[in-house]
């Protein structure tokens, strides 16, 4: 019995060796920012930074002071709390979102991301392996969010829709 207890051990060592049980989320910043268009399946497995993904272009927004809406907001969604944070770089927007009562505490690229004067479309979403892998999901999900931005660009209020229900949320800006 002894000799089976070190085979598995044996085996449970080997099959994690190389690999990390956990990726610790980086604080987002310039360095540690990708903006992609469209990558491999293997390619987004393997990155150990921030993956962002490229929004709506700010010239065709309506927006004519896009820096005011970009920053951290405290989101809060269904008993989650989170943080999402909107940027801009080479004249588009980007996003992440991330819950530290979910996951890994990777911060997800916020999907076909739409921002214009005073609304938010995104969608949240873990579809491969990978994607489940990277962020710690336990399973493949879509929700699309919609939201209405204050007038002082200060609150976001909206409602999401995952698996035929939807929900309200709301983040405020840090």
């Amino acid at each position: 019995m002894r000799y089976l207890y070190v085979i598995v051990s044996f085996l449970l060592l080997c099959s994690c060796a190389g690999r990390p049980l956990k990726d610790v989320a980086k604080p987002l910043n310039e360095e540690n920012i990708i903006i992609t268009e469209e990558k491999g399946e293997d390619e987004k497995a393997r990155e150990k930074t921030t993956e962002i993904i490229k929004g709506n272009d700010i010239n065709g927004s309506g927006i004519s002071h896009p820096e005011y809406y970009t920053g951290s907001f405290e989101i809060t969604m269904s008993g989650y709390k989170g943080e999402i944070f909107i940027g801009i770089k080479d004249g588009a927007f980007y996003g992440t979102i991330k819950f530290y009562n979910w996951g890994n505490g990777v911060p997800q690229p916020l999907k076909s991301l739409r921002v214009n004067e005073d609304k938010i479309y995104f969608i949240r979403s873990i579809t491969t392996r990978e994607e489940l892998i990277k962020y710690g999901g336990t399973d493949f999900f879509t929700q699309e969010f919609y939201g209405i931005i204050s007038k002082d660009r200060k609150i976001i209020r909206g409602y999401y829709r995952y698996a035929g229900t939807q929900d309200n949320w709301q983040a405020i800006r840090k």
